[in-house]
């Protein structure tokens, strides 16, 4: 009874905001005098020049330097991508599109490969949630995320196109070429198109060591990495345009991909026979009003299709030939009013739909034991922020209902999952003429396990319950900027703990397609980030400016499994966490040139649950260096960038069992008018 109560409150308050927001909408729109809030958590962000010159780089490459962010890697040069803050796991972390996110119902996890940095206007990465106050329920619902912006189109006066093209040649017969057009329609409109292309042979040569557990070796050989090549192509189209009072956009965005699986090395037994195909297509809208000097609305909404092919025809596990479609649906509502100058108040809606299909490729049927899954969630928000003095606070709390059906069951509903989860954000800047702020926040979190842990996994995954954390943090920030040879320089530190119940985990058992999944139970994650950055200017003269910027970051994480004090493992560090990673980065300007050094390091940590000799993962680190340098031909702003990653040719690993390339080398040209 409490289920359909429960539904119908939710389904209520759904038909009643989008009904108010489809009046409000119609009304007569009105000049709006009120502030810009700020947000309160401050986020890691490339944007204007740092973006600038991070363009040139992928996506991955770009986020990988943030404190606190492991990068996973599975498949070298073309494969998969994903990342995982502060040991929240990638299922954890949400990427958002232009402020809608990109969901997968199938795995939860989003391939950071399909998206470039050519079209990308900021790159934000939180952790907890997004500090803004007017956003959907769905950023309420994160505990770590990724927000791609892709760039608004800005013209000159004398023209009304921006045109953009480059290329990349890499290594293992690498090419990568895009285009970038942008074009003013007048009345206020804008569009964009951007397209890619990225093919890899990917076979490159690597060294596989292993050692017993007592210490002596086992295989020590070179070989080859075949079947890790890559064919995909995306598009990505939109068009911006602005009201009087506000402004919308809608986004349409395609991406295929062709690719072989090396998969994993076990035991010096090489799987090397899958096979995957993926389609990824959507279409989005956002519409943002200020309908009075107190109220203000947006409304988003989101239809996507996702195919799958996964096709194995490895002899040494089993034979595979199989695909899945997704179909999404996506309308979110939400509301801003203004009760004083500094004090607002804001609610707002998401209905997500998720539905799967399942087939045999071979015989062209669904499968008898799978029941096509579908889910219906309801997220609903209420937040408020305000400010006292110089002290700046959030609270929020959103509520989670999830309806599950299985369609091949006549549509039966099992049980459905729900939960409350409130947050608290406090931000605090004693010092007026210093950039200094103490920052803190508290939230709780909730994951219902994906259609993959349910149902693909090789372990029967109806059985994983939902996941839930807690999330503690609290930082120190301070920036400062001068006219002085000291540009700007600035410092960061930052503790967290998060507190996980029935923390769901993957585990590799062969292959990279269908991995076991499992509860932990009781996890707890106590960690800390430290930065460190200054710009130097050494030369001041007009035209003929030298400047040197450096970066140092460091992550401290202890991720312990405390489910049981029985198990071999308690107390054990979680797989794949290292205790210590950090990086450094050196970058000195001069004339058009730019030389780039960095260094990334990733310490020792096991992948599986008991910490044992057997199991222990190396450290890594590698060294990457680059030159580029930007010129003018007639009318065209050029820029050619050489690049050479791992430059000391180290052998590493990301993820157990899967060896990256040595040495990695790309040219790129970009040319922009």
């Amino acid at each position: 009874m409490r289920r359909k109560s429960t539904t119908f409150l939710f389904s209520f308050v759904a038909t009643a905001l989008i009904a108010i927001s489809s009046h409000l909408s119609a009304q007569e729109i009105v000049t709006v005098g009120g502030r810009r809030y700020i947000k309160v958590i401050q986020p890691m962000e490339l944007s204007g020049r740092e973006l600038n010159t991070s363009r040139m780089y992928s996506m991955a490459d770009a986020v990988r330097y943030y404190s606190g962010v492991q990068l996973k890697d599975y498949m070298g040069l073309g494969g998969f991508k994903t990342i995982n803050v502060r040991s929240l796991g990638s299922e954890r972390m949400r990427v958002f599109y232009n402020g809608i996110e990109i969901s997968n119902a199938l795995n939860a996890q989003v391939d950071l490969s399909r998206f470039t940095m050519d079209n990308v206007g900021s790159l934000a990465l939180y952790s907890g949630q997004k500090g803004d106050i007017f956003q959907s329920a769905s950023d309420y619902a994160s505990a770590g995320s990724l927000y791609i912006t892709t760039r608004r189109p800005r013209f000159l006066d004398s023209t009304n196109t921006n045109f953009r093209v480059a290329v990349r040649g890499s290594s293992f017969f690498g090419i990568n070429p895009s285009v970038l057009y942008e074009h003013n329609l007048g009345n206020y409109m804008t569009t964009s198109l951007s397209l890619s292309v990225d093919r890899s042979a990917g076979n490159y040569e690597f060294r596989y060591r292993r050692k017993n557990s007592s210490g002596s070796v086992v295989y020590d050989s070179i070989a080859k990495r075949n079947n890790d090549r890559i064919n995909s192509a995306r598009v990505e189209g939109a068009l911006n345009g602005l009201l009087e009072n506000g402004l919308w956009s809608v986004y349409v965005y395609h991406y295929t991909s062709d690719r072989g699986i090396p998969g994993p090395i076990v035991n010096n037994i090489w799987y090397r026979g899958e096979e995957l195909t993926e389609r990824n297509s959507f279409v989005q809208g956002n519409l943002k009003l200020d309908v009075s000097e107190q109220y203000r609305t947006q409304l988003n909404f989101k239809f996507g299709y996702d195919y799958l092919h996964y096709e194995n025809k490895d002899d040494h596990i089993a034979n595979l030939d199989e695909s899945f479609r997704q179909f999404e649906g996506y309308l979110s509502t939400s509301h801003l009013y203004k009760i004083y100058e500094d004090w607002v108040a804001t609610c707002a809606y998401d209905l997500h739909y998720n539905d799967i299909l399942k087939r045999n490729e071979q015989t062209f049927q669904e499968p008898l034991n799978f029941t096509r899954p579908w889910r219906l969630k309801h997220l609903f928000s209420l937040a408020t922020q305000g400010a006292l003095y110089d002290l700046q606070g959030q609270a929020s709390v959103l509520g989670t209902y999830v309806n599950n059906f299985e369609r091949d069951n006549k549509n039966r509903q099992y049980e459905d999952e729900w939960a409350i989860t409130p947050a608290l954000l406090l931000s605090y800047s004693p010092f007026r003429y210093t950039d200094f702020a103490v920052q803190a926040y508290v939230k709780q979190s909730y994951r219902v396990p994906s259609y993959s842990d349910r149902y693909i996994s090789s372990i029967e995954g109806t059985r994983l319950q939902p996941e839930t954390m807690l999330q503690y943090s609290l930082g120190l920030n301070y920036s400062n900027k001068t006219d002085g040879a000291v540009r700007r320089y600035g410092a960061s530190i930052e503790g967290y703990y998060h507190d996980v119940r029935n923390k769901i985990i993957a585990y590799p058992n062969g292959s990279l397609y269908r991995w076991s999944m499992a509860n932990l139970g009781h996890a707890q994650i106590i960690g800390g980030d430290a930065n460190l950055f200054t710009t130097v200017r050494l030369i001041e003269e007009y035209d003929n400016q030298l400047d040197i910027t450096g970066k140092v970051q460091y992550t401290y994480q202890q991720a312990r499994d405390i489910t049981n004090k029985y198990d071999t493992y308690y107390e054990h560090q979680i797989p794949n966490i290292p205790w210590h990673s950090g990086s450094a980065i050196l970058n000195i300007t001069w004339r058009g040139w730019a030389l780039n050094y960095s260094f990334l390091y990733v310490g020792e940590r096991y992948s599986r649950q008991e910490n044992i000799a057997y199991y222990k993962m190396q450290p890594w680190y590698t060294h990457d260096l680059s030159l580029m340098k930007q010129f003018y031909l007639g009318n065209w702003n050029m820029r050619a960038m050489l690049e050479v990653n791992n430059l000391l040719g180290q052998d590493h690993e990301i993820v157990s069992n899967y060896p990256m390339p040595g040495h990695f080398i790309r040219v790129t040209l970009a040319a922009e008018i």
